[in-house]
């Protein structure tokens, strides 16, 4: 019980810290469909499918398991979670299927972007450079770490260089960060930090395939990644799945709870992005985005996790309760 208080401790001075930065304060790739054009009020949760095929050697891999598993999870958010705005985007890296509703849609990212700072960072500065800061962004979402992150990558500035030409992350962007300013930034959210599923997805695909970063930095940033919470606050990814996924489960999360940013409900904000193991040599890459929620905790929280398990139900086949 103790150490279940200490991690509540933590996650509520994560939430305050992260207040200040992600609501606008001081704060090769896969060929996936294209976001829609139009401003993301008048975007619909529509569900796109697209499945390149079984890769090299996936013929033991279930192939065209996820579009009615993800359209299903966009129809019935309105009845779980009153309020909530989602987005998902799932690709098996194995059979390169994917599968989405509203993959374009821009999300405030809060604080799981932060696997993507400590890339940038891994990238420019090399992995003794960023080691020490490492511990605190993944298992403490520090804020003060992953603005050494930022530096270490180059500024600011430099982390929206690598969304756009590295990470392939085209419709993504940072405005601020603890006093940091960009100049290059579109700001299509204004002061806000955001980026897409489908972007989020993009990273860790490249992330996956050895192409974003060179072995030993890839393997460093992976390892990194499992020192998110595993289930419960700020590893929502993992409460619902079996034992062994949860464990190996890459992932980092973000979230802008209730009253954080203004009374109104407008943030509400509640991110994950991760890559989870369904088998050896098969994995899939996930981003789950849903903000606006009535009832955050109660409802919004559960139901990413619930995503998260039929997402998992859909590619691994195994008979999972994700609380149908």
């Amino acid at each position: 019980m103790t150490s279940r208080i200490a991690a509540i401790a933590l996650g509520t001075v994560a939430i305050a810290t992260s207040v200040l930065f992600a609501c606008g304060g001081d704060p090769d790739a896969v060929s996936l469909p294209n976001p829609a054009e139009s401003d993301a009020s008048e975007r619909t949760q529509d569900a796109s499918v697209t499945t390149d095929g079984a890769a090299d050697g996936a013929g033991d891999a279930r192939v065209g398991v996820l579009a009615g598993p993800v359209a299903a999870l966009g129809e019935e958010v309105s009845k779980r979670s009153p309020g909530s705005d989602i987005a998902i985007a799932v690709l098996d890296l194995k059979t390169r299927e994917y599968a989405s509703v509203n993959d374009g849609e821009r999300h405030v990212s809060a604080s799981a972007p932060k696997a993507i700072w400590v890339a940038a960072a891994l990238d420019r500065a090399g992995i003794d450079a960023v080691a020490p800061y490492a511990d605190p962004i993944f298992a403490d979402s520090s804020n003060d770490a992953a603005g050494e992150a930022i530096d270490l990558a180059g500024g600011i500035n430099a982390i929206n260089v690598f969304y756009a030409s590295r990470a392939g992350m085209v419709d993504s962007a940072m405005a601020q960060w603890s006093g940091r300013i960009a100049t290059n930034s579109p700001r299509k959210m204004g002061s806000d930090n955001y980026f897409t599923a489908k972007d989020a997805v993009a990273f860790l695909d490249r992330l996956e395939r050895g192409v974003l970063l060179d072995a030993g930095k890839s393997q460093k940033l992976e390892s990194w990644m499992t020192l998110s919470p595993r289930s419960g606050f700020g590893g929502w990814l993992g409460s619902r799945l079996p034992a062994r996924a949860r464990a190996s489960m890459l992932h980092k999360a973000g979230w802008l709870p209730p009253g954080c940013c203004g009374d109104d409900g407008e943030y509400n904000t509640l991110n994950e992005i991760g890559v989870i193991e369904v088998a050896s040599g098969h994995r899939y890459a996930i981003a789950i985005l849903a903000r606006r929620g009535k009832d955050y905790a109660g409802k919004q929280a559960p139901w990413v996790e619930r995503a998260s398990c039929v997402v998992y139900r859909a590619v691994s086949g195994e008979d999972l309760d994700c609380a149908d």
